[in-house]
């Protein structure tokens, strides 16, 4: 029986990758170093700060360009250039049925927080967890399940990209690829993680809650 629904949020809810990308170019404009477009989608949507690293940004830079790169990222957000992935329709009824859903994200609290109210997304997430919350994800998933009294199989992780797949396995729940023209990863490599299930929206979400409930 699934007890809970645990989601990344950018790619996932959110249409955010364009947005992610320009405020990573213009950060790294700013600060005179080279723009490698292919590059920044392999690294966009890890931790800024490993992000920033893998990037090649000097350790006593790597602060001072995480802070413009998020001041660019919430900025655009704010101002409304973001939209949802696919409908979240199929999540609000998940709510109204007594589903917990839990946001566990590598993007940082006040920009989730940011993309919930210009989104119109307050009041369908029990709890949002964002970067500074943790080191690594898959051990704040499992710190939640024993908070929330629940088995890391009685859980589903919905991510969009491979690492997301990861994640879930290393923290032992049910691992469901999203994947749509909002995705950060190309199917082809989140496939090579193996997920338990591959839905393009939320729709299939619930329709594979529905199979797995109906096995218990």
């Amino acid at each position: 029986m699934i007890k809970a629904v645990f989601l990344d949020f950018d790619g996932t809810i959110s249409d955010s990758r364009d947005i992610a990308m320009r405020a990573l170019i213009r950060t790294f404009e700013d600060f005179g170093y080279d723009v490698d477009e292919d590059k920044f989608v392999e690294v966009l949507g890890v931790q800024a700060l490993k992000m920033f690293k893998m990037l090649g940004v000097s350790r006593n830079k790597i602060e001072e360009v995480r802070k413009k790169f998020h001041e660019y990222y919430i900025e655009a957000v704010i101002e409304g250039k973001i939209s949802p992935c696919v409908s979240l329709k199929p999540l609000w009824k998940m709510k109204e049925e007594g589903m917990p859903l839990i946001v566990v994200s590598n993007s940082k609290n006040d920009f989730l927080l940011a993309s919930i109210k210009t989104l119109g997304l307050e009041g369908l997430f029990n709890q949002v967890y964002g970067a500074e919350k943790f080191e690594r994800k898959e051990e704040m998933l499992m710190i939640l399940f024993k908070q929330m009294g629940i088995l890391a199989s009685e859980v589903i992780y919905v991510g969009d990209r491979f690492s997301d797949v990861e994640t879930a396995k290393k923290a032992g729940c049910v691992a469901i690829a999203i994947h749509n023209k909002c995705s950060w990863s190309t199917l082809e490599r989140v496939m090579e993680e193996k997920p338990d299930y591959v839905v393009k929206d939320f729709y299939g979400l619930r329709r594979v809650i529905e199979i797995l409930n109906k096995k218990k």
